[in-house]
């Protein structure tokens, strides 16, 4: 090869090289670019926000979710709330369906105190962890959110739920023991409000036959009756409010609830509530929309789930009915069980979890943001009537336009409507007054995943065997041996044994 040709073949590799160099710097630039225009568009993209709840919508709710979207957009969280209601009668078996089969949505209400509780989800696989995610888009969240919430918010040691701090949980009705009374029923009788279990039959008796028409002790199936433990001589001790599996005392003794000797007494009780007539007959199937009509009306005689909540809906359908709430046995404390009653989660099927918090980190930075979504747009909606009330304007068949605050509100920004009593917004807003004892399974949440098939087979065996016996629709000297028996064949002493275990566990790691 002579000299020149040499050359030109140098010559031509470095200029291959060149263009080469050129091409990689060309589709380097483009590269970035194209990282650039996508990273714009992930962040002009607005999320969706399925927020899945129990019941039916209000009126005008379409009109303020849209006022939402429109402020949430404004303030530059692009971020779109929709709400999807599922009634109640449907609300387990749909929430259920939906999270089994996978369907995306982005956040889910829990109740603590309902059917299914976060701990239950966790264990089910069906919620993801919330720690990184509120740190990174929740600042406001986890300034308005007291630190004893959440606690109780964390699973094995991480976050789960965003809780609803929307009241004191000294004021949590049912749970604290408390008793719904028609005041003007029982003055008719000429009794004091009664301080034992024999006094509440026997007022209650008395208390209906001077109502001019049938009226009953409103209760539920489903949940533990405190008020009549109040008044037996091992309170306080803790019951799992709605499972109905466990029973605690002060002293952290893990024992079966159903086997109590409280237990019996409980079912001994209603069924002299039902014998005398004094519980609905059709209590087994009584749905929650009949219950709360009646106690909306005032057309109760006590109310175990108490009655401040109805005090308005009643004072306008019930003029003549006065509502008021006590304790049996009043001179005793109260036991406190729960850091809150109500959340608000976010599934694992969901593929953008950050909207979640943003909306909700938007929806706790001030009133106004918070107030909107409540009570709807201040001067269509409602009108502000001093620092704490506020009084609708919008109505449609009298019916005016309201969110749940107990599903999402917060105690810092509430408002309550014009007509209730100022003793119940200090109730509401203020710390009790009453002594307060702490469960020490506060704070501590059952993972129910190594137990799953019999925890539900237990929860199954309970609804179907012992809620008869429970609200005396059945005698329990007769029933109770088989209906046991039965639980038992499911699974009990196995979920027994594990939450002793966990409890022991988690008491331990607490020291």
């Amino acid at each position: 090869m002579n000299k020149t040709k040499k050359r030109f073949t140098a010559m031509s590799l470095v200029v291959l090289m060149f263009v080469a160099l050129l091409a990689a710097c060309s589709q380097s630039s483009s590269d970035k670019s194209s990282d650039g225009k996508q990273a714009q568009a992930e962040s002009d993209e607005i999320l969706p926000v399925r927020y899945v709840i129990p019941g039916i919508a209000a009126p005008f709710t379409d009109e303020v979710v849209k006022k939402v979207n429109e402020k949430l957009l404004a303030d530059g969280v692009k971020v779109k709330l929709e709400l999807k209601f599922i009634p109640w009668d449907a609300w387990d078996q749909k929430t259920n369906l939906m999270l089994s089969t996978g369907e995306e949505f982005e956040m889910l209400h829990v109740m603590e105190n309902g059917s299914v509780p976060t701990a239950a989800y966790v264990g089910r696989g069906a919620l993801q962890p919330l720690d990184a995610l509120i740190d990174k888009y929740g600042p406001n969240i986890k300034k308005i959110i007291p630190e004893y919430a959440w606690k109780g918010a964390k699973v094995s040691g991480k976050i789960y739920a965003i809780p609803a701090v929307w009241r004191h949980e000294t004021l949590s009705s049912g749970e604290l023991g408390t008793l719904g009374y028609r005041q003007d029923l029982l003055d008719k009788t000429g009794l004091s409000f009664p301080k034992t279990a024999e006094e509440f039959v026997t007022t209650a008796e008395k208390m209906q036959a001077v109502a001019g028409k049938k009226l009953y002790v409103q209760t539920e199936t489903d949940g533990t009756p405190v008020f009549l433990h109040r008044t037996y001589d091992t309170w306080p001790f803790y019951v799992d409010y709605r499972e109905q599996i466990i029973k605690v005392d002060q002293a952290g003794q893990v024992s079966s609830w159903l086997e109590s000797d409280e237990f019996k007494k409980d079912a001994k009780v209603f069924r002299q509530l039902y014998e005398k007539s004094l519980i609905n007959p059709d209590i087994l199937t009584l749905k929650k929309e009949e219950r709360d009509k009646a106690m909306s009306y005032g057309d109760f005689l006590y109310s175990t789930f108490g009655s401040w909540a109805y005090t308005t809906s009643s004072a306008k359908n019930n003029p003549t009915a006065v509502l008021k709430e006590g304790y049996l046995a009043k001179e005793k404390s109260l036991l406190q069980f729960l850091a809150f009653g109500n959340a608000n989660a976010i599934p694992a099927t969901s593929k953008h979890p950050e909207a979640t918090i943003k909306f909700l980190n938007w929806l706790y930075a001030n009133k106004d943001n918070h107030n909107l979504f409540i009570n709807g747009e201040q001067g269509v909606h409602y009108k502000p009537v001093g620092e704490r009330k506020a009084e609708s304007i919008k109505k449609e068949n009298e019916v005016a336009y309201s969110f749940p605050s107990w599903m999402i509100g917060n105690i810092n920004y509430m408002l309550f409507n014009v007509n209730t009593p100022d003793e119940t917004v200090d109730l509401q807003i203020n710390e009790t007054k009453s002594k307060v004892e702490f469960s020490p399974v506060l704070g501590f949440h059952l993972n129910t995943e190594p137990i799953a098939v019999e925890y539900a087979n237990v929860l199954s065996e309970i609804k179907a065997k012992i809620f008869p016996i429970k609200m005396g629709y059945q005698d329990y000297d007769k029933y109770f041996p088989a209906a046991i028996a039965s639980v038992k064949a499911a699974g009990l002493d196995k979920v027994v044994a594990e939450y002793k275990k966990q409890f022991t566990a988690w008491k331990e790691a607490q020291k």
